[in-house]
């Protein structure tokens, strides 16, 4: 079942404000397994709203409009969707009620422009507004289902929780189910991801896949449609096994999980534990990592030794490893972690040194220089030099992905 998405408002037409409530609508109807096919934004003009909703009826089942249902002049959704729908406008009473004993309790008189706020297309069926006074209302338009809701986000949502998912809900039995699972992939980028994966679903009825860059991973959103939901699924785990296999340990996860917390999982299943020691990254590794909740049952804790001086006294670096090689380099790298590992006591460590720029780069040692070093128990260790492309902060998120990549390597080796 295809839907459209319809917002109304000048103030979105300008970018005065970011579109919320089409985000959140979209959102929820891939939840119910609902594709969302085209999200329209226009002027709270009348003509524009009646092309609008027109155009969104004619290629899709099920409309969702926000906006235009205020007591102003420019609210004009109501009168619109009834000229689409060849249809008059009428006062909904169970509004009306519910607004004329708030404004008696507020002490406020109501002016004559308060109506508008609680009018409905004739013959709509009303979805109560639990946040506010406007009613959302559903009709039909052409042979789409049309579900109009104030555009005050709490007052769509409110809508949408109490009976608007109900009813989409409702008018999406029947149609094809959706399988779907997210591969979360970190190492690889966006076009080899795409090669390697090139004719995954080309043979599998319903299949697509889709690709989705969140810095600094790739999402790979595999879906499977069939009106047999258990034959949907059944061809959804033999695509995600065979594109794990194919991507190899560059798809580290899948869903919700993330790269720190996939670690931690390994790190626990192991008894094992980990410190971290930074320099260019400034406790972004510590902070990722402790961002997952349970963490203190793994990570020991860690060390930031931005300046020479705290490498030295804080971790142990030798004065003459600085003197030559510099503090971005494989040999002091690799004594931050040894040293933290010791100092702290934990089964693993990981260190991270470079240069994340602006400035401070040379042509031996350019911008984006960044060492890592893992050292763990028995005398394993490992190490990986890297030239990040990017700004500033890419590079330090770079250098504490790629070191909890490295170290999650390590650990489960």
């Amino acid at each position: 079942m295809l839907a459209e998405i319809v917002t109304i408002g000048d103030e979105l037409c300008r970018g005065e404000i970011v579109d919320t409530n089409a985000t959140f609508l979209a959102s929820e109807l891939w939840a119910l397994g609902v594709t969302v096919g085209w999200m329209t934004s226009c002027r709270d003009l009348r003509e524009d709203v009646v092309r609008a909703v027109k155009d969104a009826a004619a290629r899709a089942s099920v409309v969702l409009v926000s906006g235009g249902l205020g007591p102003t002049e420019d609210d004009l959704t109501v009168d619109a969707i009834a000229e689409a729908a060849g249809v008059g406008v009428a006062i909904e009473s169970d509004a009306r009620g519910r607004m004329e004993a708030r404004f008696l309790r507020a002490g406020f008189t109501m002016t004559p422009n308060s109506l508008r706020q609680v009018r409905i297309p004739d013959g709509a069926r009303v979805h109560a507004n639990s946040a506010g006074i406007a009613p959302g209302f559903e009709l039909a338009l052409g042979g789409a289902t049309l579900l109009a809701m104030p555009g005050v986000p709490r007052e769509l949502r409110a809508i949408w929780a109490d009976s608007a998912a109900a009813r989409v809900r409702e008018l999406r039995r029947g149609t094809d189910e959706i399988a779907r699972v997210t591969l979360r992939v970190f190492g690889k980028g966006e076009s080899h991801i795409d090669h390697l994966l090139a004719g995954l679903v080309a043979d599998v009825p319903g299949a697509t896949i889709h690709f989705q860059v969140v810095f600094p991973e790739t999402l790979v959103k595999l879906v499977v449609r069939d009106p047999d939901r258990t034959v949907a699924e059944e061809r959804l785990v033999r695509l995600a096994a065979e594109a794990r296999t194919r991507l190899g340990p560059s798809a580290y996860g899948a869903g919700d999980d993330s790269l720190a917390a996939v670690l931690g999982r390994a790190l626990a299943s192991r008894g094992a534990t980990v410190a971290v020691a930074e320099s260019c990254t400034g406790g972004l590794a510590g902070a990722l990592l402790t961002d997952v909740p349970g963490a203190s049952t793994w990570f020991a804790g860690g060390v930031i030794a931005y300046a020479n001086e705290r490498k030295v006294a804080d971790l142990g670096v030798l004065p003459a490893t600085l003197v030559e090689h510099g503090a971005v380099s494989h040999a002091c790298v690799l004594e931050m972690a040894a040293s933290v590992r010791a100092r702290i006591g934990a089964t693993w460590a990981v260190a991270i040194t470079g240069i994340a720029g602006p400035g401070g780069g040379s042509e031996a040692k350019p911008v984006g220089t960044v060492h890592v070093a893992v050292v763990g128990p028995e005398g394993r260790a490992a190490h990986k030099q890297y030239l990040f492309p990017g700004v500033r902060e890419q590079v330090r998120r770079l250098a504490a992905y790629w070191a909890m990549a490295l170290l999650l390597r390590e650990v489960t080796a």
